[in-house]
């Protein structure tokens, strides 16, 4: 059987190749050579800005202006130590849940999003409004044999580059769009923030990324936020059909320090904050999933719900 660490591949892509010396497709996720340490996919020095284009169905396309700069860091447990949304963009909680079959998008959208909110508020003091608005899961066979989730978008496969969902840009601006009539690709029929408002006040967005069944393989990493400088940063750019979202793309720096949790439980929620216009709270962590090298060979393919919410104070 072959390794599942080695043939992890993002999105659509087949194949590398290359564009006036740019990749056009998604990095495969390489194992590192030893147990403790991770290889992530950061974008090399010299890239300042990378796009691509979403269809209808969630899945992205062809990337402008990338090459990638695999690194391999250490990798540290991060299980019992004491993080916070705030200070570090990251923090595991205990979330049990009930059967909902996480592949049904009406159970999620009518049952599972109100079981975010309900989390999200209580890791969130001080917030008066909470709304669930997009989610996606992420399953690497799934991709490949091109499964929908009942009555929704595509499976996608685990997002293997260093990133965050929102930059300085774009989290105000989808902001304002969630108090507009739904997009083309938003998962909701009616706008989350219809008649809240937002104007001066602190707002945030948060995912819930909990596992469907226990992690074996591709476990997600977040980059604590204290060790993060906006010079590692770049643009993004995802050209949907009637909008243009913006995520960060990263360099890497020395300073990173990266952690994941092992062997994540379907009761385990980790909340990964994307964006907090705060201006002394962690503006986002970075995160990734990785090819972990002490996955067995056999190990199952990860399969796991994000959730991404807005708070607003």
């Amino acid at each position: 059987m072959r390794s599942r660490a080695t043939a992890l591949v993002l999105g659509a892509a087949r194949a590398l190749s290359a564009k006036n010396g740019r990749a056009s497709t998604w990095p495969t996720m390489q194992p590192a050579s030893e147990v403790g340490y991770a290889s992530f996919n950061y974008c090399a020095p010299d890239v300042t800005a990378v796009s691509t284009r979403r269809d209808i169905a969630g899945s992205d396309g062809e990337l402008e202006g990338a090459a990638w700069a695999p690194t391999t860091v250490r990798i540290h447990d991060g299980r019992g130590r004491p993080w916070s949304l705030e200070r570090n963009g990251f923090r595991l909680v205990e979330a049990p849940i009930d059967a909902i079959d996480l592949y049904d998008d009406a159970a999620v959208l009518g049952e599972y999003y109100g079981m975010c909110e309900a989390l999200v508020a209580e890791q969130c003091p001080g917030a008066t409004v909470v709304k669930a608005f997009d989610h996606n899961v992420r399953c690497e066979e799934g991709k490949a044999s091109g499964r929908r989730l009942k009555g929704g978008s595509n499976v996608q496969a685990p997002a293997g580059i260093v990133h965050g969902d929102y930059t300085a840009a774009s989290a105000p601006r989808r902001l304002a769009q969630l108090s507009e009539a739904p997009k083309t690709n938003d998962a909701l029929n009616k706008p989350p923030l219809d008649g809240v408002e937002v104007t001066g006040r602190r707002f945030a967005f948060v995912n819930v990324w909990r596992p469907i069944s226990e992690v074996r393989s591709t476990p997600l990493a977040c980059c604590d936020a204290e060790t993060l400088r906006d010079d590692d940063l770049l643009t993004f750019k995802i050209y949907y059909e009637d909008r243009v979202g913006e995520n960060y793309f990263a360099r890497h720096h020395q300073a990173h320090k990266w952690y994941y949790f092992p062997r994540m439980q379907r009761d385990e929620a980790l909340l990964i904050q994307q964006w907090d216009s705060k201006t002394d709270a962690a503006k986002f962590a970075l995160h990734s999933a990785f090819a972990d090298p002490a996955s067995p060979p056999d190990a199952p393919a990860r399969e796991s719900i994000e959730v991404r919410l807005v708070v607003v104070y």
